[in-house]
């Protein structure tokens, strides 16, 4: 089992037994029940406790008794579960005999169990030889003699359940060092306990994932949650904190181990004195969404060898087994929202303390970790407390409210609450002012005044708590009060991830009031605490920070860089980029550190590049070439990953982003024209309900001119297509989204320009956009402007390398934006290159319509290319060659296209081979051996379609000569899986022209394509055959006074043309019997096929409604012609004629024989399925179902997929509730 089951595992066990304390208690799961009169003090008392937890939590959900009763178990668990993890990790570093373990030689008992039953005899016959007093006795101890709270008979959440229970509970905990799959070792981690608690809120994420639900600042840690590993954890502590001691001695050997070795790898270490050298007991290390501490518990490690450093090194005046204690209480501090997660740093922080102590050290009895879930009075309690005796002016008195306030908010928004802000906002901004050194300090006496007032109310309130939970809550914020106060040394963190898209309404309005002026650091919660660890640290503070790398590209995140960039000095970072740093959880993190002042920013930026291995198979050594590049800037050697330049650098593109592995030169081409300068970008329509005004071009008649082309975006396609949506563009329906959505950008509707496709994972893909369309967010268009006008040209330039280079350096992730395309540098061609590069652009996009044309779902479609002239093999194999040969064309163009670019942008050989090594080499120039370099030009010279321009000639003849062509026995796959012409060459790294030739030579058809082709060629035939039928309804049945559909789809072929081996050869390419193909397999093939939005639905026009399994009756209907009165058609004609059939058939059959008797069951069997689907019917009738064309498949289809009247189900479940309920 992996540790994550055993978790679980035991979480239940615990939870199970918790409950069952519960109810024993009196506490039921639905309501109170009194205890009885026999009842001992003790289960009293602890009854009044419970009760007064559960009644604070009822406070704060809506004075709900039965989830505050679920809270307070869950909280009892986790402290049970804590209690006993941080035992086991004790007694397996030897800190005490072993509590827990259990061993043979002790009778199955732990040796401190037994030792116990010595000195408590009568025990023995108690339950489980007294395994709960016993366990009792020894958490009281720990709590005397180690100070730890948790394990204090007064903590909050204390309880045992039965010793039965226990002892199942502590086998479980016994058997994950006996797991193979754990590791007998498995408790000896610092990190272990952090471990355990990411698994043991397994339950809790899943919920809150199923949910769907915003994120607000109570689900904060659980959507955003991840365990930081402990290599990052040390290479940032050790470069914040670790810097910062050299800056003070740079002569300290406490980098080293007692070997000699390196033990701390520190880059940019001074090699003279850069500051003050500061009281060790002074430094002060903060994270502010500490979690379970995995930064403050390694924090304390270093911290420990600095204090060995200054006794051995500088005679400082410490005692080595006072050293825990001065660390704890002086040096660390963690904030967190999560109660638990504080829960765990604590004890992990004092279970280090215990290790390093020795036995005759102190014990610290307290820590600077707490939790901000804690509660204060309203204002105006204490507004009196405030005024009272003071001459604060009105500003400072909104200012001492607005302060209380977000103090109050802490339990929602923890350490992200800004007091010291508020306070130095008062201050005067012109320090040159003859009247502002007075001001000053009239008010830092105010502020000093106002805190020490604060610290007065919170602990008059403290002494107000109600019980011993709510005491140690006011605790909590008076420590916090005295956080939010410090400045620090070193802030650390690995803050929640989450995005503003997914913010709750609380949290939304929070971030808006606090973190989005001057600055905007709102576009995600990890941007919020890059700004506060940066207010957290002093002045010459350093901040140490992983999280994902949006930051340093997207244009949401320019103010995050420019404050970066302004305010601090990058000393070291790392772009890891996509990987399973986080274990299970993909993440695309970078950390660095960030220094404020510390007389370093006239030093190089580092930065260590690792993204270029994501999705390769060197993506494993990816924590291997980090730590190599890190010890390679230490001892001063090359490293290719290392990148050193000055930071001002960056400040050289619009926008600031992260682009620090270019050259100079090429960093020069951002300071020309950008896009934005020559054309206009441009965001399209939000429709607010995409599912009430868009539709496929298939769901609507010609003739309705209310509807208008739209560019959605969809899939990879370069230089034409995609445009497959239409958008009613009725006066009422603009309307709507004008008040509903977004109408942004309306005087380029309907102009010519140039469209794309910015997500996918194959990249960003730019298309032609005809006149007369319109064009929605996710399919963004450019604008030609009279500056330039050139769209050929242009449209070149954006499928470029180059320009795929450069778009992807200002935003590497998925999806494109306008603000990256604005932010692309721009240089216009010389008259030759721009007609030469225009001429071949004009020649791809007609290229593409004309393969686009020949599958089913473009509108300009007109016949399949399976002709008739020869056998169907061949037509396929001729229809392959051929366009296989035309889009090897287009690629040939695409090469010349990328060479004239390079020479517009005057790229350095270095510069052009950076964006090749990135992009990859054009197919287009690949070697060829000579025989495919012959035979592709003699098909070339035949070739009148789309005839070569004399630079493609030239460019075939100026192509390296290879006879050793790999050879390629995969022709299975191409077409297969989006595995397209273009990407089948990129794969085997070949040029078009070779591959050409060996599929030439190789005569294999594609399967999937080939069965597409095939599919495409029916489904085309059935639309024809419903379109001619009189209702639009063609069964599949017999006996239904009708011809069935396979017949008539067998005269449509002959009708067009085709003979019948062709027609036997289109069924074998179907791979079924065209019977059994329609009855089973063509609805679903046809709904999946035109499934091309992932967020619209799938929409076939042409429906097969079944009665179920025993088939009795199988109708195709025509979307084109379905109406309420063809739904009373079914019911009057086809359900009619078939039940006559099958009751015909029934009083015919012979039924003495075995085959007959078989028969007439089955006839009886369809007979009751008949009479359900016509039951169905009914009832879809009644309902008022009045399909109209206009409304969309989606919502005709809707109320049959409910009534279970289709083959296949189109819709998923959302999309069926949506489409249900639409009100339009």
């Amino acid at each position: 089992m992996k540790l994550i089951d055993h978790v679980l595992h035991i979480r239940s066990l615990i939870q199970q037994a918790i409950d069952n304390r519960f109810s024993r208690l009196g506490l039921e799961a639905s309501e109170e029940n009194e205890l009885p009169e026999n009842t001992s003090i003790g289960n009293r008392e602890k009854r009044n406790k419970l009760e007064s937890i559960i009644e604070t939590h009822k406070q704060a959900l809506g004075d709900d008794y039965v989830e505050a009763r679920k809270e307070t178990i869950n909280e009892c668990t986790f402290t049970l579960f804590n209690r006993l993890a941080a035992l086991k990790v004790m007694e397996d570093r030897e800190l005490f005999p072993e509590v827990i373990r259990r061993r043979v030689e002790h009778g199955n008992l732990s040796y401190a169990h037994k030792q116990w039953l010595e000195e408590h005899a009568d025990e023995r016959n108690a339950e489980r030889m007294g395994l709960k007093h016993f366990l009792e006795d020894k958490f009281q101890e720990f709590s005397e003699n180690y100070k730890i709270p948790l394990y204090s008979p007064n903590y909050a959440y204390a309880m045992l359940p039965t010793a039965d229970e226990l002892f199942e509970i502590i086998t479980a905990f016994n058997e994950i060092e006996q797991d193979a799959d754990c590791g007998a070792d498995i408790w000896k981690g610092d990190d272990i306990l952090g471990w355990l608690y990411e698994n043991f809120n397994t339950v809790e994420k899943l919920a809150l994932k199923d949910s769907g639900d915003k994120t607000e600042y109570d689900k904060v840690s659980l959507q955003s949650q991840v365990y930081t590993p402990q290599w990052v954890v040390k290479f940032l502590v050790d470069n914040t904190l670790g810097k910062m001691y050299l800056e003070m001695y740079p002569e300290s050997n406490f980098i080293y181990d007692e070997d000699g070795k390196v033990k701390y790898l520190i880059a940019n270490a001074p090699t003279s004195q850069m500051r003050h050298p500061k009281k060790l007991e002074e430094i002060k290390l903060i994270d502010p969404a500490c979690g379970s501490g995995n930064f403050l518990i390694y924090a304390f490690s270093l911290f420990y060898d600095l204090y060995l450093n200054q006794i051995d090194q500088y005679d400082a005046d410490y005692s080595r087994r006072d050293i825990p204690k001065l660390i704890v209480e002086n040096n660390l501090y963690g904030v967190d929202l999560d109660e638990r997660a504080v829960q765990l740093t604590q004890i992990a922080l004092f279970i280090k303390a215990m290790q390093l102590k020795g036995r005759r050290g102190a014990m610290p009895t307290y820590t600077h970790v707490v939790s901000t879930h804690f509660e204060l009075p309203e204002y105006s309690k204490v507004k009196g407390a405030f005024i009272s005796g003071s001459d604060w002016n009105e500003t400072q008195q909104k200012t001492i409210h607005s302060i209380w306030e977000d103090l109050r908010a802490a339990y929602k928004f923890g350490s992200l609450i800004r007091v010291e802000e508020q306070l130095d906002a008062l201050l005067p901004v012109d320090s040159s002012d003859m009247f502002a050194n007075q001001w000053k300090a009239d008010m830092f006496d105010f502020k000093h005044q106002m805190i020490t007032t604060l610290r007065n109310q919170v602990h008059q309130w403290t002494g107000e708590g109600s019980n011993e939970y709510s005491l140690a809550k006011a605790n909590d914020s008076i420590t916090f009060l005295d956080i939010l106060s410090t400045k620090f040394d070193v802030a650390v963190a690995n803050p929640p991830y989450t995005d503003s898209a997914d913010f709750g309404a609380e949290l939304k309005d929070f971030v808006s009031a606090n973190y989005y002026k001057p600055l905007k650091f709102n576009s995600n919660l990890y941007a919020c605490f890059i700004k506060r660890c940066c207010e957290l640290a002093g002045d010459d503070g350093k901040v140490g920070m992983i999280h994902p790398m949006t930051f340093m590209y997207i244009k949401t995140f320019e103010d995050v860089r420019k404050y970066i960039l302004t305010n601090t000095h990058i000393n070291l970072f790392v772009e890891y980029g996509l990987s399973n740093l986080f274990g299970t959880v993909m993440v695309d993190p970078a950390f660095y550190v960030l220094e404020k002042d510390g007389g370093t920013k006239n030093n190089d930026s580092l930065f260590i590049s690792l993204d270029q291995y994501t999705r390769t198979p060197q993506e494993k050594y990816k924590k291997q070439y980090c730590l190599e590049a890190l010890n390679d800037i230490v001892t001063k050697s090359q490293n290719k990953h290392v990148y050193q330049l000055p930071q001002s650098k960056l400040k050289g593109i619009k926008s600031y982003p992260f682009i620090y592995w270019i050259s100079d030169e090429f960093r020069e081409k951002f300071s020309d024209k950008l896009l934005d300068d020559v054309v206009d970008v441009k965001q399209g329509i939000a429709t607010s309900n995409n599912n009430r005004f868009l539709r496929y071009w298939w769901e609507i008649t010609g003739s309705n001119q209310s509807y208008y082309p739209y560019s959605k975006g969809g899939e990879y396609a370069k230089w034409a297509g995609n445009l497959w949506i239409y958008i009613n563009w009725e006066e009422n329906n603009v309307e709507y989204i004008k008040v509903k959505g977004r109408l942004q950008n309306r005087n380029y509707y309907f102009r010519e320009g140039i469209t794309y496709s910015g997500s996918g994972s194959k990249g960003t893909s730019f298309r032609i956009f005809p006149k007369d369309c319109l064009f929605d967010v996710g399919g963004s268009c450019i604008f030609l402007t009279d500056i330039y006008s050139n769209r050929y040209y242009l449209l070149a330039f954006l499928n470029s390398k180059i320009c795929f280079y450069i778009a992807e350096c200002l935003n590497p992730t998925v999806n494109t934006q306008v603000g990256d395309l604005q932010r692309v540098p721009f240089i216009i061609p010389s008259k030759g290159i721009e007609e030469l590069v225009s001429a071949l652009s004009e020649q791809n996009i007609s290229i593409k319509h004309y393969i686009d044309s020949c599958f089913i779902i473009d509108k300009n479609f007109k016949s399949s290319p399976i002709g008739y002239t020869k056998d169907i093999n061949s037509e396929l194999f001729s229809f392959y060659v051929s366009s296989n040969g035309y889009l090897s064309i287009s690629l040939l163009n695409e090469a010349i296209i990328n060479g004239k670019i390079f020479d517009v942008y005057e790229l350095s050989v270095h510069d052009r081979q950076m964006v090749l090594d990135k992009e990859g080499l054009p197919v287009g120039d690949y070697s060829v051996s000579s025989q495919a370099k012959e035979a592709y030009k003699e098909w070339l010279s035949t070739n009148t379609e789309f005839p070569a321009s004399p630079e493609v000639w030239e460019h075939i003849d100026s192509l390296e000569i290879n006879e050793d062509q790999p050879h390629i026995d995969d022709f299975e796959s191409l077409y297969q899986n989006n595995n397209g012409w273009e990407e089948f060459c990129i794969k085997h790294k070949m040029n078009p022209i070779e591959v050409w030739y060996q599929f030439k030579n190789a005569g294999i058809l594609p399967p999937q394509c080939t069965q597409v082709l095939a599919f495409e060629l029916i489904t085309d035939v059935i639309r024809s055959v419903l379109a001619k039928d009189d209702d639009g309804v063609i069964p599949l049945t017999e006996r239904m006074g009708e011809e069935q559909l396979a017949g008539r789809i067998e005269q449509e072929l002959v009708e067009r043309g085709y003979n019948s081996a062709q027609i036997s050869q289109i069924i074998q390419l179907l791979g079924t019997p065209l019977d059994k193909y329609l009855q089973d397999k063509f609805f679903k093939q046809l709904s999946d096929h035109l499934n091309l939005f992932m967020y619209l639905p799938k929409t076939p026009f042409i429906w097969h409604l079944t009665s179920g399994p025993h088939h009795a009756i199988e109708l195709y209907i025509s979307i084109y012609k379905w109406s309420r009165d063809t739904v009373f058609r079914i019911k009057s004609v086809y359900i009619a004629n078939r039940e006559t059939a099958l009751n015909d058939r029934l009083s015919g059959i012979d039924i003495s024989t075995a085959n007959g008797q078989l028969e007439a069951a089955e006839l009886k069997e369809q007979l009751k399925e008949l009479k359900v689907f016509a039951e169905k019917i009914d009832e879809l009738l009644a309902s008022g179902y009045d399909p109209k064309l206009d409304d969309g498949v989606g919502k005709n289809i809707a109320p049959l997929q409910k009534a279970g009247l289709l083959s296949y189900e189109v819709l998923n479940a959302g999309q069926l509730k949506k489409y249900l309920n639409a009100d339009w």
